[in-house]
């Protein structure tokens, strides 16, 4: 990580902190991502510090963006990135790339039991009925 000569510092900090934030993944959820600090990824954004190329590639990677994106005056969209829902699906998303499998295994077990009862309660019940 070498100290900005210039504004590049500050045009690459100002694009990872817009992808991040798209994605609504917090600095400390991007820090574990990478293995680095809280600090470093604030660093990045303020372009205080300019990162590496391996790092700036990682993050691409975790962005589903080409390294072009870092510097491109327009970000790209992602094709096969779809916009979440709401912030909650975005979440849930974002899990997929944070949590071990065994975690995993856990939500998806959740969402079934989730879904058994919302169809459950979408089924009509004997309560409609007319009596006669």
């Amino acid at each position: 990580m070498k100290k900005p000569t210039n504004n590049i510092g500050k045009q690459v900090g100002t694009k990872i902190k817009a992808l991040r934030e798209r994605r609504n993944l917090t600095q400390r959820q991007l820090a574990n991502m990478l293995g680095r600090s809280v600090e470093t990824i604030s660093n990045f954004e303020r372009g205080s510090v300019v990162t590496g190329l391996i790092t700036l590639e990682k993050l691409g990677q975790i962005f589903e963006v080409p390294i072009r994106d870092f510097f491109d005056e327009n970000l790209s969209e992602s094709p096969n990135q779809p916009e979440p829902k709401s912030k909650h699906a975005a979440i849930v998303a974002n899990a997929v790339e944070l949590l071990p499998d065994e975690d995993l295994e856990i939500v998806a077990g959740v969402i079934g039991v989730l879904e058994n009862q919302r169809r459950k309660s979408l089924k009509p019940s004997g309560l409609w009925r007319k009596k006669f």
